[in-house]
């Protein structure tokens, strides 16, 4: 079954770095979980194209296959699990969330995330945005800094700021988001990723 504790718990080490190349050792280790348990689910996962790997001498890398539905898939479970605990921490974000359903049939919203205190919005492009900020409601928004981005601007700052990557909460957009990370995902390797630990 696809989406078992043991596989989000796997996901969750790429979850706040989508570049990450790990080692089934290193998975194991880093989960405190034994080898040949680990190793069985890995291979699991490379079998359904969740995982990709790279051979490296006798041994292989595992990295997200980005392309495949079923990852995305775990990795939005994986979100739903932590917009639902930061919801239980921070009070004042589900009138946010209240805010975002009411008008997010009238804007052109792609996504909503939370960074450290910042609300962010990704709008479909300059001219939404223009409108998007003489509408915002602040009152919703008062305990956050409410940035507005188009979607170059949001990829441009995922890829300058590793921070919002490792760092965020997703409120509204899930999908998207994966689809903009799928658009930047080689550079974000190149610039992140360590094949060394």
């Amino acid at each position: 079954m696809i989406g078992n504790e043991l596989e989000q718990e796997i996901i969750s080490l790429y979850s706040k770095d989508i570049s990450s190349l790990y080692s089934i050792n290193q998975i194991a280790s880093k989960l405190g979980k034994k080898y040949p348990y680990i190793n069985k689910k890995v291979s699991f996962l490379i079998e359904q194209k969740i995982f990709k790997k790279t051979v490296i001498g006798r041994s292989y890398l595992c990295s997200l296959n980005l392309e495949s539905e079923e990852a995305v898939y775990l990795l939005i479970l994986n979100e739903i699990r932590k917009k639902e605990s930061e919801l239980a921490k921070d009070k004042g974000l589900q009138s946010v969330l209240e805010y975002i359903n009411k008008i997010r049939k009238t804007a052109s919203i792609r996504m909503v995330l939370k960074n450290r205190n910042n609300i962010i919005f990704v709008l479909d492009g300059k001219d939404d945005q223009e409108q998007f900020e003489k509408a915002v409601v602040k009152q919703a928004m008062q305990d956050y800094d409410v940035k507005i981005m188009t979607k170059e601007i949001f990829l441009k700052e995922l890829l300058e700021s590793k921070e919002l990557q490792e760092k965020h909460i997703i409120l509204y957009g899930y999908e998207k988001y994966y689809e903009y990370l799928r658009e930047i995902e080689d550079e974000l390797k190149l610039r992140y990723s360590k094949l060394i630990p």
